[in-house]
């Protein structure tokens, strides 16, 4: 198990600290591929594994190969294949085990039966308990689509999470204004965005303060995702406040089977940059983990 629990904030850190990290680990080979190399050749801190993920077992070996690589859990309750049977789960998931495709039904869905809860808690704790199986470790925990704020699945999984002694969940809050400061495009949509997550994050930052659970300050990779170029990461990176920021991206890299989209490949490249790594020291920023927050070293 992980380390007990710190304060809910690093409101603290005076200096400032960057945690970048990668979606969907374990999804497919070329996420591995990409996620590896952009930690062993770039600025890449961290991952989050989805545990029931097609190439799961090769990133968990990956992850107890390379231990600087700090290893979260990105929890799927919709877009994705269940861990427990099809036949513990009434119907949460269909006859191949995977959650609903459509957001916002699975989303509505969880909060008006409440006769689902049960199933749902059943199968986060289900993925908890087989990542510290694969892993060995759990300092944090996202959610695949945000789905970890959803006011039900947040429920569950912050109870769980002061079970298990996670240190951290992700807060996927970001400053839009900054965002849009540097990518003007698509206002209206993360303006939307913005309210609806920061309505939920909320809610969800305050059942994590009342167990002793932390978030980062910052975030970024919310609103752009899918759109990063190296411009627009570098200029956010010039603009970080003190205190700790994550910066979450979903590298992939092309490794010659089926070859993942150009953002993906894209932003393995960003990671890697010399102009990124430029960047964080001229920002005066210091690369850390989810690791080092629960160890309490994040500050220093």
């Amino acid at each position: 198990m992980s380390a007990p629990a710190q304060p809910s904030t690093i409101a603290q850190v005076q200096s400032k600290a960057v945690i970048i990290s990668a979606d969907d680990f374990g999804l497919s080979g070329e996420v591995n591929a990409g996620v590896i190399r952009a930690h062993r050749e770039g600025v890449l801190r961290g991952a989050s594994l989805i545990v029931a993920g097609g190439a799961r077992d090769e990133a968990a070996a990956l992850a107890r190969g390379t231990p600087a690589l700090d290893v979260g859990l990105h929890l799927v309750v919709c877009k994705g294949a269940s861990v427990l049977p099809v036949g513990e789960l009434g119907d949460i998931v269909d006859g191949a085990g995977r959650f609903t495709e459509n957001p916002v039904l699975g989303g509505m869905r969880y909060f008006f039966n409440r006769r689902i809860r049960a199933h749902l808690r059943d199968e986060i704790r289900a993925q908890i308990e087989l990542h510290l199986k694969l892993v060995g470790y759990l300092h944090h925990i996202d959610g695949h689509l945000h789905f970890h704020v959803h006011p039900v699945i947040a429920d569950i999984l912050v109870d769980l999470a002061a079970e298990y002694r996670v240190s951290c969940l992700r807060i996927p809050r970001e400053a839009v204004f900054t965002t849009l400061a540097f990518a003007p495009d698509n206002a209206v949509r993360k303006l939307v965005e913005a309210v609806i997550f920061r309505a939920l994050s909320r809610r969800t930052r305050r059942l994590m303060a009342a167990r002793g659970i932390q978030s980062t300050d910052w975030l970024f990779g919310l609103h752009q995702s899918g759109h990063l170029s190296e411009e627009y990461v570098t200029a956010v990176i010039g603009s970080l406040r003190p205190g700790l920021t994550e910066f979450y991206f979903h590298p992939a890299e092309d490794i010659g089977a089926t070859p993942p989209d150009a953002a993906a490949q894209r932003e393995v490249g960003i990671l890697m940059s010399p102009q990124i790594s430029a960047a964080l020291e001229l920002a005066g920023a210091r690369l850390t983990n989810f690791a080092e927050v629960a160890a309490g070293e994040a500050a220093q």
